[in-house]
């Protein structure tokens, strides 16, 4: 996949050179005219700040090589710049930056299932929620056990318990949107976070993904999951914290009565 080159320069003729000779290698190119003000911009936003920046600038000009380090750019290409200088130079942020997405990566996934890890949850889902109570939309949460791992351990080993773990995950995001967050945050627990869902949605797709998991073995072993779900009020400015005990209670009555249901905060159970 080709990757996006921003091109800055308040020299135009300059601009449209620069252009030319990324878009000439398949680059996909925008442009802006502001050096110092978008590299600020773009390390001072989290979801950006791991974008290198390579300002150009001639030799002479020291002020403004301190501005742009003091801005927070990785490198500098001077004036007159020689083109395949400047194309290693891009080629080798580029893989830096790769390297850096691919660490960050392992660091907040499961490994196994390739859910989020509770690192990931911890940092992203309250700004979920925070996102949805601004803009006044509710946001539910579904608390997920799977009922009775460590018998599947204890009889068929724990690369068995392993696999369903995984299957199990497989069939919680095939039956999800992209935008909702599902993290496992225990040895046999998720939360699945889902923005702009109402108490009613949120109690369906939990009876969904139960179904989904109980339905069907997974290599010939019988799973079933237990569900609790809650959904914040957007009126009550409700914290994420106070939302995921609620579900939390919720899926304690759902394991207290047998497991295999679902049961949402208040309005009482669903399934075997």
């Amino acid at each position: 996949m080709s990757a996006r080159i921003l091109v800055v320069d308040d020299h135009e003729v300059n601009l449209e050179l620069l252009v030319a000779i990324f878009a000439s290698k398949n680059y996909i190119v925008s442009t802006a005219t502001d050096g110092f003000e978008v590299c600020r911009r773009i390390k001072a936003d989290p979801t950006m700040a791991d974008i290198p920046v390579i300002m150009v600038t001639a030799l002479s000009d020291v002020d403004d090589l301190v501005r742009g380090f003091d801005a927070g750019a990785e490198d500098f290409v001077t004036k007159p710049f020689n083109f395949d200088a400047l194309m290693a130079r891009v080629r080798s942020q580029l893989r830096r930056k790769r390297q850096y997405e691919r660490i960050v990566e392992e660091a907040l996934v499961d490994p196994l299932t390739c859910a989020f890890n509770r690192r990931y949850f911890d940092a992203h889902a309250p700004r979920m929620a925070a996102r949805c109570r601004a803009a006044r939309n509710p946001v539910a949460v579904l608390m997920i056990d799977v009922d009775n791992l460590k018998q599947i351990n204890d009889a068929r080993g724990h690369s068995a318990g392993d696999r369903v773990l995984k299957e199990v995950v497989d069939r919680f995001t095939s039956a999800l949107r992209p935008s909702d967050l599902v993290a496992r945050v225990g040895g046999d627990e998720f939360i699945v976070v889902m923005p702009e869902t109402d108490p009613d949605a949120a109690l369906h797709i939990a009876e969904r993904l139960r179904s989904r998991i109980g339905d069907t073995p997974v290599e010939g072993v019988a799973v079933t999951v237990s569900v609790g779900t809650a959904a914040s009020r957007p009126d009550a400015e409700e914290e994420l914290d106070a939302t995921l005990q609620r579900a939390d209670a919720a899926l304690y009555e759902a394991k207290r009565a047998g497991g295999n249901r679902v049961i949402a905060y208040g309005r009482g159970r669903t399934g075997a």
